[in-house]
């Protein structure tokens, strides 16, 4: 009878615990995405870029007139490597919060 009564009266295990900057938890998930995502994006151009020339791999392609300008080249590959980050943090990010979610929803229904 003790262990049951117990029980009731632990409060339930919030989410998230509160922070200090105040932040929502969505805002918290698109700081934690798209910031590891654009460092990421830096270094991927920074070595890409150091290698191909965005001039010559846009030659003779639907894109030469927009890459003519090696700083417009630059730019595309930026965000082009940071959008395939962001899509690759954003899938972390939610497989890791519904792995979470699962296995706490299995471990609450003992009888």
């Amino acid at each position: 009878m003790t262990g049951d009564a117990s029980r009731e009266t632990t409060p339930a295990a919030s989410p998230s615990p509160p922070t200090p900057t105040g932040w929502s938890r969505v805002s918290r998930d698109v700081a934690i995405v798209l910031w590891p995502s654009f460092l990421a994006a830096a270094i991927e151009t920074m070595f890409f870029f150091a290698i191909f020339d965005p001039v010559d791999l846009g030659e003779g392609t639907a894109l030469a007139d927009l890459v003519a300008n090696h700083n417009a080249g630059y730019a595309i590959g930026f965000f082009f490597f940071w959008a395939f980050t962001t899509l690759s943090g954003a899938l972390s990010l939610y497989l890791t919060r519904t792995e979470t979610a699962a296995s706490g929803s299995h471990t609450s229904s003992r009888p």
